[in-house]
């Protein structure tokens, strides 16, 4: 198996963890985009007043066990944080089948040491912080960019 065989193997199996945890989350439906929009997801949940909330989902894969922050190249956090649509992030640990969020319209990112870098805050997803984030989306309390500091 060559690398990229590798690599495309498990970032289909973390597409495959997000998929089965957004179901479980009770979304109304889970959509993978036909034309390469940006993202891995398009996600729907019933809200309280009889709509549907929407979110993009953008999916990363690791093999590597993750820390309380996770690094991202900047142009994909600036997509992710300023997306006029909330975002959601999850990060699939394909080795331990362990997910882990963040909401990148929420916070600031902080730059790595290269330029072209940066981290951002994620939660492990447990019980708890899977209710947590399943009342943020049929709420729809997840700011987008208004809640993100400039990366200038």
């Amino acid at each position: 198996m060559t690398d990229r065989q590798k690599a495309e193997l498990l970032g289909r199996r973390g597409e495959l963890l997000a998929e089965l945890f957004l179901q479980d989350l009770g979304a109304e439906f889970v959509a993978r985009p036909t034309a390469d929009l940006g993202y891995d997801f398009f996600v729907g949940f019933n809200n309280r007043e009889g709509g549907v909330n929407i979110a993009a989902v953008e999916v990363k894969t690791t093999e590597r066990p993750v820390q309380q922050r996770f690094p991202l190249s900047r142009q994909l956090f600036r997509r992710l944080a300023y997306s006029n649509i909330p975002v959601l992030l999850l990060v699939a640990n394909v080795k331990e089948n362990r997910l882990f969020y963040a909401l990148p319209g929420t916070f600031s990112a902080v730059a790595e040491s290269g330029a072209n870098t940066v981290s951002v805050p994620v939660v492990a997803v447990d019980h708890t912080t899977k209710e947590e984030l399943r009342h943020l989306l049929i709420t729809q309390t997840v700011p987008s960019a208004a809640g993100a500091e400039s990366l200038a």
